[in-house]
């Protein structure tokens, strides 16, 4: 079995993009890659529909990770400083690191500089701002461990 697209996938910037082998993508799956930034994605990953991976830095998507639809991962955030427009200031950005065997449920939201340890679970709707540890499963906004795998 090869990639498969389920439909149309969209690609913006200059994306510097990794492909495993075997993925799977969802109908209306969105990749951008801006300024240095890149998409690394793991073998036998299914990204499901309407999610969206923007990278100003790194993000890395370990081998067989499941992401549910309207996931949202992001590795930069718009600077805040007062004095001028947030729309024209430089982002503010760190990797976004997600190991193998993660399962994140739909409409999570990943943020910058976080790492997801391997075989770890975010809850549906979710909102990771800090670093999950291997094997435990998060949940809430912002989220925060519930347990850890059995």
């Amino acid at each position: 079995m090869t990639t498969q697209f389920d439909g149309p996938v969209s690609a913006a910037g200059c994306p510097q993009l990794d492909l495993g082998q075997h993925c799977r993508f969802g109908r209306s799956v969105f990749l951008e890659a801006g300024g240095s930034g890149s998409i690394t994605i793991g073998d036998h990953a299914r990204i499901n529909a309407g999610t969206t991976i923007v990278s100003h830095a790194a993000i890395r998507i370990g081998n067989d990770c499941l992401i549910g639809e309207y996931v949202s991962i992001r590795d930069a955030n718009h600077g805040t400083a007062l004095g001028s427009p947030m729309r024209s200031q430089p982002h503010e950005a760190a990797p976004v690191t997600i190991g193998n065997d993660v399962w994140i449920g739909r409409g999570a939201c990943i943020l910058k500089g976080v790492t997801i340890g391997d075989g770890a679970v975010i809850a549906a709707n979710s909102v990771v701002t800090k670093d999950v540890p291997a094997r435990t499963i998060v949940g809430g906004v912002p989220s925060r461990v519930i347990r850890e795998r059995a």
